[in-house]
């Protein structure tokens, strides 16, 4: 009878240790979907702002003089960067657009530059929201690296705590991680 009863000890607890690497590795494999879901909506997302950013140069081009060096750089951005390199080139090159739309007010009233703004604005508030969704998931599977029993499944498979996206952000973020 005391061989019985160890015996189901035994098998308790090894099927109590299963039950917590099943559902701790459940936990990551539900994070992971989340965070290459977000990943994919952000390129999407970039490479959509950056289709409108090029009607926006094409415009400039054909309406005002631009220097045409000022753009080159812009003509073919390889979207297989990381998500942080890839927005910021983007940024940039919206940055060298609006440096011409500011020097040219009369611009801003043209029907074709409304509909393209209106396209931009459409296009950042969604990428805003898909890093926010990402940064959010993210904050949850780097939690599940670093915390006790979950940490040992992260090192089990070798699960890694990866960055946030906007470096800006990564500072609210850290705060509500503590």
């Amino acid at each position: 009878m005391e061989k019985i009863a160890i015996i189901g000890g035994i098998i308790a607890i090894i099927g109590i240790i299963a039950i917590i690497i099943i559902s701790q590795y459940n936990k990551f494999q539900w994070l992971i979907i989340k965070l290459n879901k977000g990943e994919v909506n952000i390129i999407n997302s970039l490479e959509k702002k950056y289709q409108i950013l090029l009607r926006y140069i094409d415009f400039l081009k054909n309406n005002i003089k631009v220097d045409n060096d000022d753009f080159d750089e812009y003509n073919f951005l390889n979207t297989k960067v990381s998500i942080n390199k890839l927005s910021k080139k983007i940024d940039n090159m919206n940055n060298a657009i609006n440096k011409y739309m500011d020097n040219n007010e009369n611009l801003l009233k043209n029907e074709t530059i409304i509909n393209i703004n209106k396209e931009l604005d459409e296009v950042n508030t969604i990428i805003n929201g898909c890093k926010k969704y990402y940064n959010n998931n993210l904050i949850k599977y780097n939690h599940l690296c670093h915390a006790i029993p979950s940490n040992i499944i992260g090192k089990l498979f070798r699960y890694k705590e990866k960055e946030f996206l906007d470096e800006e952000e990564i500072e609210n973020f850290k705060i509500l991680d503590d």
